[in-house]
């Protein structure tokens, strides 16, 4: 049995591991994708009116998004002022209500969406705003 001898050339490049650098990278992206969707969405657009004070909700908050056209949304449900108690929570009552209107919702909507809370018994409601950028 004759042995064979295997040269190694030393002038070659040393290989660097890139598993670690995979890894790292893939982390990252999990983080970021997972710390960018923090925020709930609701189940259309609005754009709040300004503000110069900000306050924050309680943890127990009730959110309701009202649209341009008087379209309501809670959670993913949609629908109209009527159907509203179809989509709220059942304890629902001594909870906060936050509304997320439109700016450019009709005023009168608003008061609208009001008496239908009052009427199903919603004593807790705040108007959510955005904050406005200090003009200098």
């Amino acid at each position: 049995m004759k042995r064979r001898r295997i040269n190694i050339a030393d002038d070659s490049p040393a290989q660097e591991p890139m598993l670690p650098l995979i890894n790292i990278v893939f982390l990252l992206l999990i983080f970021f994708m997972i710390a960018g969707s923090l925020q709930k969405l609701g189940p259309f657009d609005v754009d709040p009116p300004a503000s110069h004070t900000a306050e924050s909700q309680p943890e127990d908050t009730i959110v309701v998004w009202f649209g341009k056209g008087g379209e309501v949304g809670l959670g993913d449900h949609t629908g109209t002022l009527e159907n509203l108690s179809s989509f709220l929570p059942e304890d629902y009552i001594g909870r906060p209500v936050e509304i997320r209107a439109d700016r450019s919702t009709d005023g009168a909507k608003v008061v609208a969406l009001l008496k239908r809370l009052q009427e199903l018994g919603v004593d807790k409601v705040q108007l959510m705003t955005a904050m406005e950028a200090e003009q200098e």
